[in-house]
């Protein structure tokens, strides 16, 4: 491949990272910090937020931090609000509400899975995590 193409094949990556929904700048850098806390204290909350600090120490752009620390990214896992029955399990609904480590609300989203796949709930936190880490350091 001579030059030109090099050139070529590098736009091209370029415009394709810039086009990925979901990913801003500020997520290409260094992982946003980020430590998951507990709304409730039941065990099933209590597993699900085990499930999502798993969830966030495999996702690249976070690594877990702890004591509130500037610039961190705050998860809070509440107890369900919702339960359904789904066959022999339970379809659960959790609010996760993300803020700044200053107190400031970030977002919201509530996931939903069966008290069996936790891992489930714990990836759509993380999932939606992104937009929240966006703003950190902008209020």
């Amino acid at each position: 491949m001579d030059a030109r193409g090099i050139v070529k094949m590098v736009a091209v990556m370029a415009v394709t990272v810039l086009c990925v929904p979901g990913w801003s700048p500020a997520r290409a850098g260094a992982p946003t910090q980020v430590e998951v806390l507990r709304g409730g204290d039941d065990d099933i909350t209590a597993a699900l937020a085990g499930a999502v600090v798993q969830a966030f120490g495999r996702d690249g752009a976070f690594v877990l931090s702890s004591g509130h620390r500037a610039n961190s990214l705050i998860v809070v896992v509440q107890g369900p609000t919702a339960a359904a029955r789904a066959g022999i399990h339970y379809k659960l609904a959790f609010p996760i509400r993300y803020a700044s480590a200053q107190g400031q609300t970030l977002g919201f989203t509530e996931v939903t899975c069966q008290e069996n796949t936790l891992t489930k709930c714990a990836e759509q936190a993380v999932a939606a995590a992104g937009p929240a880490a966006g703003k950190l350091g902008r209020h």
